[in-house]
């Protein structure tokens, strides 16, 4: 309510109908269960979010795992935490307070999650949405590649959504600006800062590749006795 500056002058259920997730014999649609349920899993089993985080480049060693089964916004809010408490962070100190800096750009990890939930395929049964940080890179992926209607060299160009009402939940949540402009906003978020561009890649998956910083190497001790 808050996020879409809704106000209570008319009832909760008139408020569902004209957000289009309730139906006129008053049912939740699949996208107002996935915005609106505390415990999506009861309904979706497969509409979670799993993060991991992995030692070294590959997936042989797990550090840290969590699922969010929670609502969408909810689920978003707890991959946003689970990536900003396990990438580094850059301080810069100017005047006043010192700034906290991710070496991801937020921009762009945040184009990248809801990319996935509003356009992953929910009819796919078989896998979540599924977020890996490993030493070198983030990759977030969702079931369902590219919409049938965007060729591949379309990408980035045209959008058209594959979850039409669960896209226009996001925009009214203040979470997406406009259709087809996520992809160049996480480009132009890497850009700046010198990373290398997101690589994305099409398959039964969509998969979005962030680089990560290379480690600082350790400032040399001095000999203090030569």
């Amino acid at each position: 309510m808050k996020k879409a500056k809704l106000s209570r002058t008319i009832s909760d259920e008139d408020i569902l109908k004209n957000l289009g997730v309730l139906t006129e014999d008053k049912k939740f649609k699949n996208a107002g269960v996935l915005f609106f349920c505390d415990n999506i899993e009861k309904f979706f089993r497969h509409a979670i979010i799993t993060c991991v985080l992995y030692k070294g480049t590959d997936k042989y060693k797990i550090i840290d795992r969590k699922d969010f089964t929670e609502d969408t916004i909810s689920n978003y809010n707890g991959a946003m935490t689970f990536l900003m408490r396990n990438l580094r962070l850059e301080y810069k100190i100017k005047a006043g307070p010192r700034e906290e800096i991710l070496e991801i750009p937020e921009d762009a990890l945040r184009e990248a999650i809801v990319n996935a939930m509003a356009h992953r395929d929910y009819n796919e049964r078989g896998a979540n949405i599924q977020i890996d940080i490993y030493d070198n890179r983030v990759e977030i992926s969702n079931p369902g590649g590219l919409v049938p209607a965007i060729k591949k060299e379309e990408f980035g160009k045209k959008s058209i959504s594959r979850n039409p009402l669960l896209f226009s939940l996001f925009k009214s949540a203040d979470l997406v600006e406009k259709v087809g402009s996520g992809i160049g906003r996480m480009r132009e978020a890497m850009q700046k800062v010198k990373l290398p561009a997101p690589k994305f890649e099409f398959t039964s998956f969509f998969t979005v590749t962030l680089q990560r910083p290379k480690t600082p190497q350790a400032t040399p001790k001095l000999n203090l006795q030569n």
